[in-house]
């Protein structure tokens, strides 16, 4: 029987993209879940519009009670999950058919293991550079890359993209202790950064994947161009590299 999927995409007023967002997803017989989590969106009204046009019933639409950020809507999406794998996708980004084909050429999934992309395509415009993270190419991000390659501008970028594939019961029980005491005003325009790195603290492994790939729409109001915690990258960014140091 083949393994069947959930992608599960926190959502913020992007319903201008999401059209394009959903368009593989709901034609593809392996995911059959698929998990909106609106975060008390003004655009809302357009979202639902959008999904009623789709009709597509493997679509759940979540609505939190209030807006809580990027970092934990990303870990409530996940946790709304049924299957024990999900695809966490940003919903200004796309995958395509190839990204599932290189997934299930993966033998056996691992449940101490996040799969990352190794070469997003950036747009609209020319590939960005930054994000060619095929140096680490089916290799693990260890400690010591971690450390290492901390003050890469690439490694950076890998670290803060999301758009991964995880197992979703184990991410959230990694991520619980976070989920209640992190500060979204401090972490949220490095909420990937600080997931990623908690997966590591907790002893789990990430791999990227070689020939994963997604695309990666640059515009001015993603959240980290946007978010209000910019003011506090660097104390964020030091207290990562600190305690992978300690680890």
């Amino acid at each position: 029987m083949e393994r069947k999927i959930s992608v599960a995409i926190p959502y913020y007023n992007n319903s201008k993209f999401m059209r394009k967002t959903l368009e593989t997803l709901i034609n593809d017989d392996r995911i059959n879940e698929i998990i909106i989590t609106d975060d008390k969106s003004n655009d809302l009204p357009q979202l639902e519009k959008l999904l009623t046009i789709l009709n597509c019933n493997k679509i759940k639409l979540y609505k939190n009670e209030k807006n809580l950020g990027c970092y934990h809507n990303k870990i409530t999406a996940v946790s709304k999950c049924l299957n024990d794998w999900c695809i966490l996708l940003d919903s200004d980004n796309y995958i395509e058919k190839k990204y599932l084909d290189t997934l299930y050429h993966i033998e056996n999934w691992d449940k101490k293991t996040l799969y990352v992309p190794d070469s997003p395509i950036t747009f609209p415009g020319c590939r960005a550079k930054n994000m060619d993270y095929r140096k680490y190419s089916d290799k693990f991000i260890t400690k010591e890359i971690y450390l290492t390659d901390f003050n890469i501008i690439n490694f950076q970028c890998l670290i803060n993209t999301c758009n991964y594939f995880i197992p979703c019961k184990e991410y959230i029980k990694c991520m619980n202790i976070g989920f209640k005491t992190y500060n979204r005003d401090i972490i949220d325009c490095l909420d990937s950064a600080v997931l990623f790195t908690d997966w590591i603290l907790n002893k789990n492994k990430i791999k990227v994947v070689k020939n994963l790939s997604y695309y990666h729409r640059v515009h001015p109001n993603s959240n980290y161009m946007n978010g209000r915690s910019r003011k506090y990258e660097n104390m964020v960014k030091k207290g990562l590299y600190t305690n992978v140091l300690k680890l």
